[in-house]
């Protein structure tokens, strides 16, 4: 389902990082792990009881996170994405969300902290690598790393031998912005969709 979501996440990572001083306490991840005043925890009270009594509380949050998301909401993106981190901080779909929330608002670090938070909570790999390297490569090719690229690139290269589609889609789309039409063309030969007409663009036979 989240592919949907990030295909297009190259054309929305922004080139300027967000300080999360210039943003609402509960658009930043986690709140910032910042001090909260006493009418915010109440609500947060208010909140975790009123959750309680519903046990998909924490998967109805981060769905609609994954909502406004794909509207390109991004803060409200992450204020459900924070309702469902406060129901629980150890389920790795908040963490995810944050991830692509922040990789969109160009802040790289923050976001491979919150990938491989997902990742170390028991996200799945196949769905989340593909993302994850997205933002190694933009990490990487910013401090100019031959290494560090190579290694996303790997990483793209493992999950497509390993039968990932997705992973194949997105590399081809990065292959694209490279301007490495031949490997855009063996890469595309295992993504099942061409939604960008990558192929057509590339000169693919």
């Amino acid at each position: 389902m989240k592919f949907c979501l990030f295909a297009g996440v190259s054309l929305l990572l922004c080139s300027c990082a967000v300080g999360s001083r210039e943003r609402p306490l509960n658009t930043i991840p986690e709140y910032g792990h910042q001090a909260k005043t006493e009418a915010q925890k109440i609500a947060d009270e208010e909140f975790l009881r009123e959750a309680q009594k519903y046990p998909d509380a924490k998967d109805k949050m981060a769905q609609q996170g994954w909502a406004f998301l794909a509207r390109n909401d991004l803060a409200n993106a992450v204020r459900r994405f924070n309702q469902s981190w406060l129901i629980d901080s150890t389920y790795f779909q908040p963490y995810w969300g944050f991830a692509a929330a922040e990789g969109r608002l160009g802040n790289m670090e923050s976001s491979k902290h919150y990938y491989e938070k997902a990742l170390e909570l028991g996200g799945d790999k196949k769905e989340i690598n593909p993302e994850y390297a997205i933002v190694l490569r933009e990490l990487a090719k910013s401090s100019k790393d031959a290494v560090k690229l190579q290694e996303a690139n790997d990483l793209f290269e493992s999950e497509i031998k390993a039968g990932n589609e997705k992973a194949a889609c997105i590399y081809a789309f990065q292959l694209y912005r490279d301007g490495k039409k031949d490997e855009v063309c063996r890469v595309m030969e295992s993504c099942p969709t061409d939604r960008d007409g990558l192929k057509q663009k590339a000169g693919c036979n």
